[in-house]
This record gives structure tokens, sequence and C-alpha cells, in this order.
């Protein structure tokens, strides 16, 4: 892949990824929980990333390619759990789809008030599946458009909304106690967790050493502003006991403040949001699908690729499915999240621990890396995700008992999975451990250029 994504470019893709529509969907219901509170959770929630930020560019310097995490947690532990990382990112993906169809559904409600929301939700899902599958991709610049264009919606909203708040209605600011504010600082999370995908598009960009980390300091600035900015002006205008249930809290305050024409602009923009959040989800991740299966651990069909446009349509269509599944399950919104959080702070402490060792398993390229931690900081910042992801993670189980049960039933079928192919393999005489360690080692020779080259299939005979 060639690097063409400058500073810019990657906080653009950063601001337009981790925010989309998360912003305009889980307020309202976390708001619900934890009163005026909710605000706080967002700053909790906020510590957590800025681990998971400074841990993604020490990774994005020292290992500038596309879908470096596979690459690097394997590296640094096994193949199996590099894999069932993975699993666990496809798993919430899916889940992260989910999540934004049905608030797709509720903000087109909006517009079209007898809409069946499920049947929406489905059919955005699938909509977009077939958009990538026919090889549709969002560029850089229409991603810029888009983002500008619900960032300057969001900032009106943010400046009017604060600006016009009803301070009577933030008394007392934690009204059901600090209790109901780390518990919704778990769902408040899935707002954040988008930052992450920097270290998958390594490999397009420019100067990585020193773009990735002053991207992920900017676009983590603005992500937090924003957030804090929207939670605020929502429990500033509608007493947070009314918040119960409204998946579509930015349109409620916009009518409150904005004339009626402002209000359709608004609902329309976080449809667009919405779209664009999803399509990224599928374009993006669908590729974790493609290079699992490029070594085997998923069937090799899931690697084919489409002749005219060069996309894995198998694993598009795979990864769509999954998120319909997903989208029938039915759960709430801030369920989906909590769901999703879950899965990523696994993810997470795998990076963590994986950090720590660092600098035993890839001494050279450590010593290469222009961004690097000192000792104490690579320790401090490591040590840092895996405490505040472990934390967050029993704080979700408390408080999400069946969300708990979802992401356990999920665990249990990746390591399934994993043994079941294993043996497969084994009994067709093709080691699955030695073919994606051969993938690693080229993927890790090819870091200097930036490049993941296609090879070929490491575990024939």
């Amino acid at each position: 892949m060639d690097r063409t994504i400058g500073l810019w470019g990657t906080i653009v893709t950063l601001v337009g990824f981790v925010i989309g529509a998360a912003v305009f969907l889980l307020p309202g219901e976390l708001a619900a929980i934890a009163g005026p509170g909710v605000v706080i959770a967002y700053a909790i929630a906020s510590v957590v990333a800025a681990f998971s930020c400074v841990i993604a560019a020490q990774i994005g310097s020292v290992l500038p390619i596309s879908g470096a995490s596979f690459v690097f947690a394997t590296k640094m532990t096994s193949p199996f759990f590099g894999f069932l990382m993975t699993w666990l990112i496809i798993a919430g993906v899916s889940t992260a789809m989910a999540l934004l169809g049905h608030g797709f559904a509720e903000y087109l409600s909006l517009i079209i008030p007898e809409v069946n929301k499920t049947l929406v939700a489905v059919t955005v899902v699938i909509l977009f599946g077939l958009i990538n599958l026919f090889g549709a991709q969002a560029t850089v610049r229409a991603q810029a458009i888009m983002v500008i264009l619900f960032m300057t919606i969001l900032v009106v909203f943010s400046v009017t909304g604060v600006a016009t708040i009803d301070a009577t209605l933030l008394t007392p600011f934690v009204p059901n106690g600090m209790g109901s504010v780390f518990s919704v600082a778990v769902p408040a999370f899935f707002s954040y967790a988008g930052f992450l995908v920097v270290v998958e598009i390594g490999g397009e960009i420019r100067k990585p050493h020193r773009t990735i980390p002053l991207a992920l300091l900017i676009s983590f600035l603005i992500v937090w502003l924003c957030y804090t900015a929207v939670s605020l002006a929502i429990v500033g205008h509608v007493p947070w006991q009314q918040l119960a249930g409204n998946s579509a809290p930015v349109a409620t305050v916009a009518e409150i403040i904005f004339p009626a024409w402002a209000q359709t602009v608004v609902t329309f923009t976080i449809l667009a949001a919405a779209a664009t959040s999803m399509n990224s989800l599928l374009l993006g991740y669908s590729r974790d699908i493609y290079v699992l299966s490029r070594v085997r651990i998923f069937p090799s069909i899931l690697s084919r690729t489409s002749r005219k446009h060069g996309t894995p349509y198998n694993s598009v269509v795979l990864l769509t499915a999954l998120s319909v599944i997903a989208v029938l399950i039915g759960a709430k919104i801030s369920q989906y999240a909590t769901v999703i959080v879950l899965a990523l702070m696994l993810a997470q402490i795998l990076l963590g621990v994986s950090t720590l060792r660092l600098p035993r398993v890839m001494p050279e390229q450590l010593k290469k890396s222009e961004f690097r931690l000192s000792p104490f900081w690579r320790a401090f910042f490591s040590t840092g995700l895996i405490l505040s992801s472990a934390i967050f993670v029993l704080i979700g189980v408390r408080g999400s008992p069946s969300s708990a049960q979802m992401l356990i039933i999920i665990l249990l079928a990746g390591c399934a999975y994993y043994g079941i192919r294993k043996h497969l393999l084994n009994s067709r005489e093709i080691n699955m451990s030695h073919g994606v360690n051969d993938h690693i080692e080229e993927s890790i020779g090819d870091s200097s250029d930036g490049v993941l080259r296609e090879i070929t299939d490491p575990l024939k005979g």
C-alpha cells in the first residue's frame, strides 16, 4: 500500500471514525442513569482512551504497516492470542454495526414516524455491505467533507447548547451516586473506541513515526471537547429523568434550541454520520477477516478478491451477515455498547501486555522507532492500559450481566473455532502456527517500507 495520508488526513480519518454517530446516540440513555454526571463518565472513559492512544502511537511507530495489531499481538504472544484479539475486534465491529443500524433507524423515524425500525436497521446494514461488495470506497477527501459537515453542526449545537443551558437541571449533578457514573463510563468508552484504527492503517500514513503520535494527540483533544460539550448541552436542556429510552437526544435538544428547518438539517447530518461510520467499519474490518483467511486461520475462500475492484468480497459478505444477526438480537443501544467495550477492553489488555514485552521481543524495531517511550513511561502506559481496561471489564460485568454472558459466549466460540480449525489443518499435515509465524516475520521485515505485501500461501504443503 502507498503512503498517501498526511497529518491532517490522519486527523480527519480519526475524528470522523471515532466520533461518527456515537455522540448522537449514547448520551441520552447514559444520562438517564447517571444524570448530569454523564459528563464525568465521559471524562473517566477518556482516561482509558488516553492510555490507549499512547500505546497505539508506540505500536504504530514500531510497526507502521496495515493490519499491525494482529501482527504485533501475534509476535509478542502467540498465534492463538493474536487470533483471539482479532476475533474480539470482529465481534465488536459486528455489534457496533448493529448499534449504528438501530441509531440510524431511530433518527430516520423522526422524519418518517411510521417506519419499521428493525427493518430499516437490517436494510441499511445490507445496503452498505452491497456498496463495499462492489468496491465503493470512502476516500480521505470524501471523509474530510463529511467530517467538516457534521463537526460544523456539532460545534454550532455545542456552543448554542452550552450557552443556553438551564443551570437548575444540573442540580444535583450526581443524583444516583458515583456508582452510576462509573457504570455508564463503560458504555461511554464506545465513543472513544476508534482510536486504535490508526494502527490498522499505519502502512498508508506518510512519516508515521511523527504523524501518528501527533494526529492521536490532536484528534483526542477534539473528540474529548466534543463529547463533554454535547453531553453537557443535553442534560442542560432536558431533565435527565426524561432521557430514558431516548436514542435521539441531540434531535430532542435541537427541537428546543433551533428553528424547525435547522432541526431537519441536524437530523440529516446525523443520518449521514451514521452512514459514514457504518461504511468505514465494513471497509476497514472486513480486511481483518481477509488477513486471517490469508494464513488459513479462517477458510481461504474468505481471501478471494474481486478482479475488477480488488475487494475481498467474501470477507465483506461474512461481516455484513454477522452484523445483521447482531441487529436481529434486538438489545438496547447501551447494551450493545457495553458488549463492544468489554470486547475491546480484553483486546487492549492483550496490547498492553504485548507492549511490555516489546523491548525483549523486538529490540531492533524499537531502537529504530522515532517515537519511543522511555522504559518508565512504556511501563507506566502499558500497565495503566492493562489495569484501567481490567477495571472497566469488572465494572461492565457487574453492571450488565447479560452483556458479560454475550461476551463469554463470543470468547468460548472463538476458542472452540481455533481448536477445531487447528485440528482440521493438522489432519491435512498443515501446521497453522508455523504458517502464521512465517507471515508475521515477512510483515515485520516489510515494516521499514510500510508495505504489507501479497504473499504466497505459507501453509501449502
